[in-house]
């Protein structure tokens, strides 16, 4: 707003007529005197001249007393004017005081407004001063107010005096309420009583305020019922404030904790390190330094143990930037140590388990790069751990080679199961090793997804099965020679007790030499089974008897028709017992064919082998005459029972018999493995 300039006036107005006067008069009683006294002196003798010098002396006289009058008023009206511009520059500046005040200001008549301001106009909502201008006082307070500002203004006025600032409520033009403080001074317009009053609005000081008691009120219940220790210390890093969680923490009152000191607070390594760490934090003083510090203490507890606590502290400073205290947080972190040296005792007990691994060990991120290895996998690749750690396969072995690797690895990350592989790896010394690759996924707590491996080095164990197949090979090949060669020896046997047979006339004897051919004739067999079968330890029952069978019958059935019926299941045994299984069944079908069908010319013989589990059961049945009442296979005295019996407790089985006028029957069971003892 501009502030026109103040017109200064002229003329005579504000000079005092009296003070005029009197210099007047007393300038003219001392011309006359002293001019009347000095023309008598002069001009006493000459009358003429006394005339005139007495013309002249009223003519000067009125000269002086202009001349004195004139300076007499010039000076009066020049200070009359300085002191008119100075109270202009004064109501100049009080009236840019007013209409530029941060605070409405107000005159009114005990009824209306007969002034405001600007910043009045802004308070009430006004288009400008001139809308609030004649205007009722009331119409600007709000109805709860109206009564106490009614009789505010009445004591005001009544007693002369200053209306202190209070706090009231106002209402804008359209009726809004506003929080305003207010105060009043008694105002004279001419002889009529009147108020000058300046309003505030106090609408936002109320509200930060009532939002500072709301903030503190939630601090400090966050405070007091904080899990957390909240704290903070003066300048001498003494308590100044303790929050009510000190008592969980610590087993301590708020007011035994206001009067400790680090020495009491804590054990005296931590103590020391506290101390320490305050002097840093006072020497480093200044907002620059305002940074958060961090420190895991182990303070005393009341029942005389210790708590570890992780204190995070940050420096205070006054406005002027000087260090004041601190404020800091504790957190119980006790369970959280405990917890952080399992997992420490965990990984070095896994690294010590890693360490004595023979085996390479590997650990690898998604991103195909070593996170973990063990000294195995070291010294494989001929590197230390700090340059395998990070790099991937590439950078140790040739791109192809890696590329194979990477290949496998994903298919772990890309189905989560575990992969077994032989792998090829060339070392550092340009060496071929065979690798024995196993990996699985692993998936942390973050979700991130590993590939954890186990190398075997099966490069030597390889060597050593090409060896082994090959020495295989020779002694297969040798032990089948010798099955070819035992297998001829005892055809050769057979062969002679043939001819033996021929040169003996007694029946008698030719039959013992043709029991023995056919018992050397089963060994035979089955050497020439393993001969010609791929397995040199295990004889296939089913084909073995089913050739060793018809021969036998018919070598013993001389011209008598004896059938035979084989019921086989195919059942591979070792060769120590297929030999003496072998024996006895050649004893029990050469006894059915020579003593069962006595007196008869034909009848049937009948050959059944099973396995049941680890178990083989075999039978030999005929349809024949049967045993005798007093029949006992240990009591019989005949070479070929006896063998049955002996074979049979070599094969640690059972046998059993029975006999009916339906014919005989033999039963053999024994284990396909001996068990011990």
């Amino acid at each position: 707003m501009t502030v026109p300039p103040c017109k200064e006036q002229n003329g005579f107005i504000g000079i005092s007529p009296v003070r005029v006067a009197l210099c007047y008069l007393a300038i003219g009683i001392l011309w006359i005197l002293f001019s009347d006294r000095l023309a008598d002196v002069l001009f006493r003798g000459n009358p003429d001249m006394l005339l005139r010098v007495s013309s002249l002396k009223g003519f000067v006289f009125v000269l002086l007393t202009a001349s004195l009058l004139y300076l007499l008023l010039h000076r009066h009206v020049r200070a009359y004017r300085r002191k008119e511009h100075e109270l202009c520059e004064s109501q100049r500046r009080y009236k840019l005081v007013v209409e530029n005040a941060p605070d409405a200001i107000l005159i009114h008549d005990e009824r209306r407004f007969v002034f405001a301001n600007e910043e009045a106009a802004r308070l009430f909502g006004a288009a400008s001063p001139e809308d609030i201008v004649g205007r009722p006082v009331m119409d600007f307070v709000h109805p709860d107010s109206r009564e106490a500002v009614a009789g505010r203004m009445e004591r005001t006025l009544a007693r002369k005096q200053v209306a202190r600032l209070r706090e009231q409520r106002y209402q804008r033009l359209d009726g809004s309420p506003i929080e305003v403080e207010v105060s009043g001074v008694p105002f004279f317009l001419g002889s009529e009583p009147g108020g000058l009053i300046f309003v505030r609005d106090i609408g936002n000081r109320l509200r930060a305020e009532r939002h500072l008691r709301e903030s503190e009120a939630k601090y400090r219940l966050l405070a007091d019922n904080a899990h957390d220790l909240i704290f903070t210390l003066n300048a001498d890093f003494r308590p100044t404030f303790v929050s009510p969680s000190v008592r969980r923490l610590r087993g301590i009152s708020v007011e035994e904790a206001m009067t400790e000191t680090f020495d009491d607070m804590m054990t005296p390594e931590s103590a020391a390190r506290a101390w320490e760490q305050a002097a840093q934090i006072r020497a480093a003083t200044g907002p620059a330094h305002n940074v958060v510090q961090r420190l895991e203490l182990e303070a005393r507890h009341k029942d005389g143990g210790t708590v570890w606590v992780e204190v995070v502290v940050r420096p205070l400073f006054d406005g002027e930037g000087a260090f004041t205290g601190v404020l800091g947080v504790g957190r119980d972190i006790t369970e959280r140590r405990r917890i952080e040296e399992d997992l420490r005792r965990s990984r070095e007990f896994l690294r010590m388990v890693l360490e004595t691994i023979p085996d390479p060990v590997f650990v690898k991120d998604s991103q195909h790069r070593f996170v973990e290895v063990n000294s195995a996998l070291c010294a494989m690749l001929g590197q230390p751990a700090t340059a395998i750690i990070g790099k991937a396969d590439k950078d140790f072995v040739p791109a192809e080679e890696a590329e194979v690797f990477i290949a496998r690895d994903r298919l772990v990350l890309e189905t989560g199961k575990d992969d077994i592989y032989e792998e090829r790896l060339t070392d550092n010394l340009g060496v071929m090793h065979v690798l024995v690759t196993r990996k699985g996924l692993f998936v942390d707590a973050t979700g991130a997804r590993f590939i954890v491996g186990v190398i075997r080095d099966v490069t030597e164990d390889r060597a050593q099965e090409r060896r082994l197949r090959d020495s295989l090979l020779e002694k297969e090949v040798l032990l089948k020679e010798v099955h070819h060669r035992v297998k001829n020896n005892l055809q050769v046997i057979s062969s002679l007790l043939y001819l033996q047979k021929d040169t003996i006339e007694d029946p008698v004897v030719q039959g013992i030499f043709e029991e023995s051919r056919n018992r050397i004739s089963s060994m035979a067999l089955i050497h020439e089974e393993l001969y010609r079968s791929g397995d040199l330890a295990r004889v296939d029952l089913k084909e073995y008897l089913e050739r060793l069978t018809p021969k036998l019958v018919q070598s013993l059935q001389g011209g008598r028709t004896i059938g035979f019926a084989l019921e086989l299941e195919e059942c591979r045994v070792p060769v120590d017992k297929a030999i003496p299984f072998g024996l006895i069944v050649n004893e029990l079908v050469t006894n059915a064919v020579k003593h069962a069908f006595t007196g008869r010319e034909a009848g049937n013989v009948r050959l059944t082998v099973k396995r049941e589990a680890d178990m083989v059961r075999a039978a030999v049945e005929d349809d024949g005459v049967g045993l005798g009442d007093d029949f006992h296979p240990d009591a019989v005295k005949s070479l070929g029972m006896q063998l049955v019996v002996q074979l049979t407790r070599q094969l640690r089985g059972a046998l059993s018999f029975g006999s009916s006028p339906a014919g005989t029957a033999f039963r053999l069971s024994f284990p396909l493995r001996d068990t011990a003892g």
